[in-house]
């Protein structure tokens, strides 16, 4: 996948050289770990509970002949590769295609189905399996793929797995299937060609082909695109699999719910299969940008003439959805927040959150810190990952103070005073406790009061050329820079202030260390200063465990801003960690980071 801004990484897959080790069950008898998807009717799916289909009446003849119990492990589709692939299950059995791509990772065995499109299916076991049992049956994994090769070979012989196909009637469901596709009809609409295709391409979507398009979509197959598109920008994101419903068991559902994007209809039920309104993907949306992507929207509103018939509990996602671009309303200035989302909406406001991703420089399956650069003016926001070199920043930090540059003392003083302005203000425990939620974020914030602000160890200047940016951007992009729109980036981002990066920084020493410093955030506004001429902000280093950002901005006509955040200090995540990222995402050109003479 071509990253236009983003540093460039290389991605080694590690296939695991581990010998298989078979389980074994209490009575001794061996195990064979089989990974499958049970969302596949007729091959695998559940029944009053009970794992039923073709494929697994199959694998159990097989088990029956090889002399193995069969332990089933019911997993993402996406998921079942990889896990054969690290040897975390034997094999796979879940309608698994045969295909030139998946043959350069894994081994089949002797396909046991062909359907009428010409699709073969195997079994799955890691690449190199039947190459070695051609060369010896005696080593133990090897010998478990010629055995099972074996028992296939024997079930199509013997007219087993033909009469499986006759009991799962797999060509009258393959005839249903195509006619069925024919009515409904795959193709999107002409509106959405485009982002189905960055879609296909990109991995938002998967198994292309089986999407119907213009049909709504349904609660499960929302969040399965939603978990897709979250693996393209933080493929590391902590999650777990709870046991959170009692009618799904999708590990795609159960991880987003397991981090709070998504919920169920009541404690126990998710229902997978009911639809969803707009008004509810604009909220699933927006939590999932404030997790995996936070960044700030305008303070613009959106007067939908509809806009009463939004529920309470969506409207600010709404507005925020809208604010930053990504879900538009419909044909007469209305948001139709009951009308239910179809696959093709819910494609083209992913595809929309990945293109403002990749074009301003972060998607990638290196999972490392997620940045922002810009101001207050919306979701043109730079992305940037984080570089895996533990002490390149620290040689911008040197190299920083001794690039000396002279400022207006009129910045620093003022820099100085709202800070100070804060640190007062932390210490009013009467006031902080009406905005925190326990002591300890109480105390937090009161430590900061019996700090003197007023004389900083360093204070450095941070700014950015947009223009030298732009050239840039063009340089890297190289051919794809035809596809970004820079007329849209001068008009949101012509702001560079920085003020989101102290909100970066906090937010990864986690969501109350961030909450508690936000109540500190200052303000204030000022005539527009003779000499002022380029948005830019100050970072104000302290010893201790916090420093400061402020960010002057113009705010309108003869008007400027300073908005103060205070960031905290640390190892894992600094600003000049952030400010290294940046600088080699967009070039160093383009990013001005000097010592401020006091």
């Amino acid at each position: 996948m071509k990253k236009i801004l983003s540093i460039i990484i290389s991605v080694t897959i590690v296939l695991s050289a581990a010998t298989v080790v078979f389980a074994e069950s209490d009575s001794g008898t061996k195990v064979l770990k089989v990974g499958t998807n049970a969302q596949f009717f007729p091959f695998e799916y559940y029944e009053n509970g009970e794992l039923k289909g073709f494929d697994i009446d199959l694998m159990n003849y097989i088990g029956e002949r090889i002399g193995y119990d069969i332990e089933y492990v019911d997993m993402a589709f996406d998921a079942l590769i990889p896990a054969v692939v690290n040897n975390e299950i034997d094999c796979v059995i879940s309608g698994v295609s045969v295909t030139d791509t998946r043959e350069r990772m894994v081994d089949y065995t002797t396909p046991y189905l062909s359907v009428g499109n010409g699709e073969d299916y195997a079994i799955v076991f890691p690449e190199n399996y039947r190459e070695k049992a051609e060369l010896s049956k005696a080593s133990g994994k090897e010998f478990i793929f010629s055995m099972v090769d074996d028992a296939v070979n024997e079930l199509i012989t013997d007219a087993t797995i033909e009469k499986l196909s006759e009991k799962y009637e797999i060509g009258k469901q393959f005839v249903e299937d195509v006619e069925e596709t024919a009515v409904t009809s795959p193709v999107p609409s002409d509106w959405a060609v485009e982002s189905v295709d960055v879609a296909n391409e990109t991995g938002i979507t998967y198994r292309s082909g089986l999407y119907l398009y213009q049909e709504d979509i349904t609660r499960e197959e929302f969040c399965e695109l939603i978990f897709n598109f979250i693996m393209l920008i933080n493929p590391e994101i902590d999650t777990f699999i709870p046991d959170s419903f009692t009618d799904t068991k999708n590990e795609k559902v159960l991880r987003l719910n397991s981090i709070g994007i998504i919920n169920g209809k009541s404690s126990a039920e998710f229902a997978p299969y009911d639809g969803l309104t707009r008004e509810e993907a604009a909220v699933i949306i927006n939590r999932m940008i404030d997790k995996v992507m936070p960044m700030e929207a305008t303070e613009l509103w959106f007067e939908y003439d509809d806009i009463n018939e939004i529920s309470d509990w969506a409207s600010g996602a709404v507005q925020k959805i809208s604010n930053m671009g990504y879900m538009n309303g419909v044909e007469e200035n209305r948001f139709a927040p009951k009308n239910s989302l179809t696959t093709e909406q819910a494609i083209a406001i992913l595809v929309r959150i990945y293109k403002s991703a990749e074009v301003f420089g972060r998607v990638s399956h290196n999972a490392g810190s997620i940045g922002i650069i810009g101001g207050s003016d919306g979701p043109t926001a730079i992305f940037v990952t984080g570089n895996n070199d533990e002490k390149e920043y620290e040689k911008l930090y040197e190299e920083a103070k001794n690039n000396v540059i002279k400022i207006d003392k009129f910045y620093t003083d003022e820099a100085i005073k709202l800070i100070s302005e804060s640190g007062e203000l932390a210490k009013d425990r009467d006031f902080i406790s009406m905005y925190t939620t326990n002591d300890d974020m109480t105390n937090k914030i009161q430590s900061l009061g019996n700090v003197n602000f007023t004389n900083p160890a360093e204070v450095f200047l941070l700014s950015a050329d947009y223009d030298k940016i732009v050239e840039n951007i063009k340089a890297i992009a190289g051919d794809e820079a035809k596809n970004i729109d820079f007329a849209k980036m001068a008009r949101l981002n012509k702001k560079y202030s920085f003020q989101t990066l102290a909100s970066l920084i906090n937010a990864s020493y986690g969501a109350e260390n961030l909450a508690a410093l936000t109540i500190l955030t200052n303000s204030r506004g000022y005539i527009m200063p003779k000499n002022f001429e380029n948005d830019f902000a100050l970072y104000l280093e302290y010893d201790g465990e916090y420093s400061a950002i402020v960010a002057f901005s113009r705010y309108g006509e003869g008007v400027i801003s300073a908005n103060m955040s205070f960031v905290k200090n640390g190892d894992k995540d600094n600003v000049f960690r952030r400010l290294y990222e940046i600088t080699s995402a967009v070039g160093e050109e383009g990013i001005v980071i000097a010592k401020a003479e006091k």
